[in-house]
């Protein structure tokens, strides 16, 4: 049996009283921990919309809630699992040309401040909208 190392993500993360997270709802390449960083983060926003729920007296399989957990978390996943798939992509073109394209772009990064601290932020998973649980 084998496991592609590419993004696949589920069509809909939320049915009848059931809700995805983590590799179940989306897959992306192992860069960086990225997967975990996303499961973390399922995991963050379903106990915090399921708490807010319960707190107005709702039942945790509620639609509104499901539905609201997909849409907090749908663009993040999609985001995340796009963008590991194309730093992977990018780093699988072979030949000198591609290298040293990369290496610019590395270095770019590394001499830019703000660019470094949006990605430092991102492989942190400490980016968007995050949930309760995970705010430092």
């Amino acid at each position: 049996m084998s496991y592609p190392l590419n993004f696949h993500r589920a069509p809909r993360i939320v049915d009848q009283r059931l809700a995805l997270i983590g590799d179940a709802a989306h897959g992306i390449h192992p860069i960086a921990g990225q997967g975990l960083n996303l499961g973390l983060r399922d995991v963050g926003a379903l106990v915090e919309v399921l708490a807010d729920g319960m707190r107005l007296g709702l039942e945790p399989g509620d639609a509104q809630l499901l539905a609201r957990y997909e849409r907090w978390r749908s663009v993040d996943s999609f985001s995340v699992g796009f963008a590991t798939d194309a730093i992977n992509r990018l780093f699988a073109i072979p030949g000198r040309l591609p290298s040293a394209v990369r290496r610019f772009g590395m270095g770019a990064v590394q001499r830019s401040g703000w660019l470094k601290r949006f990605f430092m932020d991102e492989a942190r998973g400490m980016s968007g909208d995050l949930p309760a649980l995970l705010r430092a």
